[in-house]
């Protein structure tokens, strides 16, 4: 797969990943209290892995054996938690395949095997469910409009988000592109 054969229009910061991700064509407009719900939900989610990525930058920077040994102890146990509940739902079929994307603040662009996407068309509406972190198992729920569609790939526009969650989500997309551009800085420096 060539994931650079097409570009993703995307605009903005974006960052690459093979992340858990499915869609399913939307027939009309989702109503204001289902999108109202689902924002809540996505806010929650974007909140939670931004603090448990907080979480974990603090502990990886604090020296070791301060006091901490108790918070490190219910650290583990969580993970422990968290990982066996992904693996379970992993063994059951509970999380979609994993594919190449680009996440961008204001849309994604999902590649596949050419051939493998089902039909789409451009201007067609759509519900998203991206696993942002396959050991977290709650996806992120967006809907948005395909503005291309390509035979390996195709690029989904969010319908306009909710202030709160839309600052959440650039805090979460900058969060992830500076942390992979960190990455191949080291990569390139050892």
């Amino acid at each position: 797969m060539n994931s650079k054969t097409q570009p993703s229009q995307l605009e903005g910061i974006t960052y690459n990943d093979r992340l858990p991700v499915a869609w399913e064509i939307l027939p009309g407009s989702q109503s204001g209290g289902e999108r109202h719900r689902l924002d809540r939900a996505n806010e929650e989610l974007l909140q939670n892995l931004l603090l448990l990525d907080e979480a974990s930058q603090d502990t990886e920077d604090q020296e070791e054996g301060r006091g901490l040994e108790h918070f490190k102890r219910l650290e583990a146990k969580v993970d422990l938690l968290l990982s066996l509940v992904a693996e379970m739902m992993t063994s059951n079929g509970g999380l979609p395949e994993r594919r190449v994307l680009s996440l961008g603040t204001h849309g994604l662009c999902v590649h596949a095997e050419a051939g493998k996407l089902e039909p789409l068309k451009a201007g067609t509406l759509l519900r998203i469910r991206l696993y942002l972190d396959p050991q977290f198992p709650r996806p992120l729920d967006l809907c948005g409009y395909l503005t291309a569609v390509h035979a390996d790939s195709f690029t989904v526009s969010y319908c306009p988000l909710e202030d709160a969650l839309q600052g959440l989500l650039d805090k979460y997309v900058f969060r992830q592109h500076r942390r992979a551009i960190a990455l191949a800085r080291r990569r390139e420096n050892p």
